[in-house]
């Protein structure tokens, strides 16, 4: 899960346990996403301090319920995430053609073998020295 799509999965899961805190198979299910899934988006989200996972022993035997919440910083990115969504995208036929010229230079870096943001880093330099 990478860039985009992590953003809006994240955004679902804090939404799901905005209102209560749910335990790993709860939260798949109304995710509909498999558990693995779930239980690695829950492990990298509480490594950023977007949630918290606390056990939780129930009446039965077996391993305790995983049961997450969202921390203060989990609700401050959810609506930060809701506040974006609102805000209407504007760009002109210049920045289409720009951001495709862009793309097109990025392309050719990585089929020559150089990474991207290097090549950022070294012209940043060089523009900086002047």
């Amino acid at each position: 899960m990478g860039n985009i799509l992590s953003v809006e999965v994240e955004a679902q899961l804090l939404s799901a346990v905005k209102e209560r805190p749910l335990g790993v198979r709860e939260l798949s299910r109304v995710m509909r996403r498999r558990t693995q899934v779930v239980v690695s988006l829950i492990k990298r989200m509480e490594a950023g301090g977007l949630v918290e996972v606390t056990l939780e022993r129930g009446d039965g035997r077996g391993r305790p319920a995983r049961i997450v919440s969202t921390t203060i910083l989990g609700e401050g990115y959810l609506e930060a995430f809701h506040r974006l969504r609102r805000m209407p995208l504007r760009s002109s036929r210049n920045d289409l053609l720009r951001a495709r010229a862009d793309a097109g230079y990025v392309n050719r870096l990585i089929a020559r073998g150089r990474d991207p943001y290097r090549a950022f880093l070294e012209l940043n330099g060089i523009v900086g020295d002047r």
